[in-house]
């Protein structure tokens, strides 16, 4: 689905150079859920921007559902990005004067698709996230969970091979955020592969593989690792601290 080969991202003044990704290997098969994790500045957000086709690399080789990226041209950028590819984003970026249907419709209309298309696919991705009897509420009208949700119908909306998630429950509070993970692990159960910037733990852990991105590298250092990964055995009493023990214990007077 998703294959990068020592994929190099440098950002370049006139005084210094920055190595944003660095000879960065990474390969998300069908279906998967991924966490990507790291400190800010680790590279997190130039992953996503290049795996989402919203900025270039210098070095490497990045293909997405068996496509080669490198040298195509703008306009080929685009329409591989609106086909394979739906954005999920922290602050939700809908248009407030827009009804919900609306703010679902609009990628929809860029990309030609018939009124009788448009509103099948609008109609589903609603029902989807369970939004279809708000179809005619303003974003206003609805909470933040609510509104994260319209703005995951509005990517499913385009049927994408992937959903590039960044941080999508940064905004929420607890019981928000749980409601939208929910609903993410249900897509994913349903064959849909989700990369999910976090840096929730807990979100980190739930999902089936998460990858730590530390200076542009991917660490092999994982501090969310999944819960049923972390076997720790039982340290075994040595007759040495058995000793030391029973000279501590305290005598009867």
């Amino acid at each position: 689905m998703l294959k990068m080969n020592n994929v190099s991202r440098i950002y370049r003044n006139d005084t210094i150079q920055t190595h944003a990704l660095r000879d960065f290997s990474l390969e998300v098969e069908s279906g998967e859920f991924v966490a990507v994790t790291g400190p800010s500045g680790s590279g997190k957000s130039t992953f996503l921007n290049v795996a989402g086709l919203l900025d270039g690399f210098d070095q490497g080789e990045y293909k997405l559902d068996g496509i080669s990226v490198h040298g195509l041209k703008d306009n080929e950028l685009s329409k591989l990005r609106n086909e394979k590819i739906g954005f999920i984003f922290q602050s939700y970026n809908l248009i407030p004067d827009y009804s919900i249907f609306d703010n679902v419709d609009m990628p929809l209309r860029y990309r030609g698709f018939s009124s009788a298309e448009r509103k099948r696919r609008v109609k589903q991705a609603l029902e989807k996230v369970g939004l279809a009897s708000r179809a005619n509420y303003l974003p206003s009208q609805l909470s933040g969970g609510q509104q994260q949700r319209v703005a995951i119908a509005r990517a499913l909306a385009g049927e994408p091979k992937i959903l590039l998630a960044d941080e999508p429950t940064g905004n929420l509070d607890s019981l928000m955020a749980r409601q939208v993970m929910e609903l993410l692990h249900k897509l994913n159960q349903e064959g849909t592969t989700i990369i999910m910037v976090t840096h929730d733990p807990d979100q980190a852990r739930e999902v089936s593989r998460n990858i730590q991105i530390v200076d542009g590298e991917i660490s092999d250092f994982r501090i969310y690792a999944p819960l049923q990964s972390l076997e720790i055995d039982p340290v075994q009493p040595t007759e040495a601290s058995l000793k030391s023990n029973k000279e501590q214990e305290p005598v009867d007077a």
